[in-house]
């Protein structure tokens, strides 16, 4: 395996080592705004987030 500094996806998969990997890419997100994503992506409509503009507002 060519590893470098850190384990990449596909050796830490092969290898059985997503929890090394995991810990190697520490992430963060957005909880609020992947549960909207995900729901507009399995309902097939967007849903309307706070402070967003509404249909003919825009300065075009």
């Amino acid at each position: 395996m060519s590893r470098g500094k850190h384990l990449s996806l596909e050796e830490a998969r092969k290898a059985g080592q997503l929890g090394q990997f995991a810990r190697e890419h520490p992430s963060e997100g957005d909880q609020d705004r992947f549960e909207r994503l995900l729901k507009a992506m399995a309902v097939g409509k967007p849903e309307a987030a706070a402070g967003t503009s509404g249909e003919g507002s825009s300065e075009d």
